[in-house]
């Protein structure tokens, strides 16, 4: 059995046992207000009536004859059609063939018409999810997905008072990839636990169990709404889970990556500053702060940023470049030329990096390290520019070009890539290539199979 399938039965509510007692249709018009067990005060609406259709329906109900109760019921609404009595006998029909999605809708028309018909329809809702429930169970149980789907399905169209078939329902979408789909569920879970029933007053026990389940349903409807893209209606759930959970590290991040999400820059790296001190943050989330410190002109916060992705990614070319571009941006001139020793030993066949490192030198006075870095720069067979990792779903692939030059005579120019993953080493390639003549610019492109998050290269004989 597929290892999800394992683990998902553990987060699957149980079905449950039994049957539900079958209300009966009200038939008589009532002498005064209409008030339900919980003290709701309904409109009077049109009261039922009974008719030759309806009582002929229900007889062929209690007999367990419902495709012909049904017959009866659509032909009293034919007949009758302001009389709510018989589309609530259509929808208890419909129900009962495991039809929710028509039953629901002649429950609606039944309760509109009159609303004090709720009383006899959420007895009628109930039973139906039940069976569609234990349906979904069954089929579950014995690996029938699309079954479950179904049975869970109908289940939640029918009757939303009770979560657990939205909760497997949105579970198993979410296990399938369908995450729009599932989010929807536990929004229609979530709505459903913000009513009462109203044919009985429910326990305090019962309030507290349903007060845990919307901060359960909640954070799961969070975190697929952030995966899905749908940031602004992450946003308000998390902010209310943060007022809950103010040192909740995990929240501040999934809320800052909601704001960038929806372009509002300025408040995520606010929010991603106060978490680099963390550590919590993974290195795309570095790299992305300190981006975003740099353009706003916080260039020593945005050195500190890239500092901590070079501890994270030792060798990788760009933490280095842009921990020391941030370093020249602010004047940092001593650590910018320890930085920019780094940067030559991943990068070594870049001018910018030669470049900068000699401008370290000379601002700290060391004008001898400086004209043998800017020699050095000068003797390079050719320069590396432009390059550019870009993860594509499973695949990677790194852009740059090649500027030929005249110093060195050379008639092929062979480099060493080598790329990491978050779990290390990903693979090895060569780039083997004409060298190009002086000052034309030839482009490059390796693809590799694997996600990659980091590279250097190396010059080869």
């Amino acid at each position: 059995m597929h290892a999800f399938l394992r683990s998902l039965r553990a987060a699957l509510t149980l079905a449950i046992a039994g049957a539900l007692a079958t209300g009966c249709a009200r038939t008589l018009t009532p002498s005064g207000p209409v008030i339900s067990p919980t003290g709701f005060e309904y409109a009077l609406g049109t009261p039922p009536v009974d008719t030759r259709y309806s009582q002929t329906a229900v007889l062929y109900l209690r007999q367990e004859r419902v495709e012909r109760a049904l017959e009866l019921a659509l032909e009293g609404i034919e007949a009758d059609p302001p009389n709510p009595i018989h589309y609530y006998l259509a929808g208890t029909a419909y129900a009962r063939l495991g039809q929710t999605v028509a039953a629901d809708s002649m429950f609606v028309e039944a309760e509109r018409i009159y609303p004090a018909y709720e009383l006899d329809i959420e007895p009628e809702r109930e039973q139906a999810w039940a069976e569609a429930f234990n349906e979904g169970i069954e089929s579950f149980g014995t690996d029938d997905i699309d079954g479950a789907l179904e049975a869970w399905s109908r289940a939640a169209a029918v009757y939303d008072l009770q979560p657990d078939a939205h909760r497997n329902l949105a579970v198993v979408l979410s296990g399938e990839g369908r995450y729009d789909e599932a989010a929807d569920v536990y929004q229609e879970a979530l709505a459903g636990l913000g009513r009462r029933p109203a044919t009985r007053l429910l326990t305090e026990e019962e309030v507290a169990e349903r007060g845990d389940l919307v901060l359960e349903i909640e954070e799961n409807l969070a975190q697929l709404l952030l995966f899905s893209g749908r940031f602004p209606e992450a946003e308000p759930l998390l902010r209310e889970q943060l007022g809950r959970q103010q040192d909740d590290m995990d929240l501040r991040r999934d809320l800052a990556r909601a704001l960038t999400g929806m372009g509002r820059d300025a408040e995520a790296t606010e929010l991603y500053i106060s978490l680099l001190s963390a550590g919590v943050l993974d290195p795309t989330e570095i790299f992305n702060v300190g981006v975003a410190l740099f353009r706003s002109g916080d260039f020593a916060e945005a050195g500190i940023a890239f500092r901590q992705l070079t501890e994270l990614q030792p060798d990788s070319r760009d933490a280095w470049f842009n921990y020391a571009n941030s370093l020249f941006a602010a004047e940092a001139w001593g650590p910018l030329a320890t930085a920019g020793d780094r940067l030559i030993e991943l990068d070594p066949l870049s001018e910018n990096a030669g470049l900068i490192r000699a401008r370290a030198y000379f601002e700290m006075g060391d004008e001898e390290a400086a004209r043998a870095g800017l020699e050095q720069t000068e003797l390079l067979p050719a320069y590396v520019e432009g390059l550019r990792l870009r993860p594509m779903g499973p695949e990677t692939r790194l852009e740059g070009r090649i500027v030929g030059r005249e110093v060195v005579p050379a008639t092929e120019l062979r480099l060493r890539f080598t790329f990491y993953g978050d779990e290390g080493l990903v693979v090895e390639e060569f780039l083997a290539m004409p060298m190009p003549a002086v000052g034309e610019i030839e482009e490059f492109e390796l693809a590799l199979d694997g996600r990659a998050t980091a590279y250097r290269y190396e010059v080869l004989p």
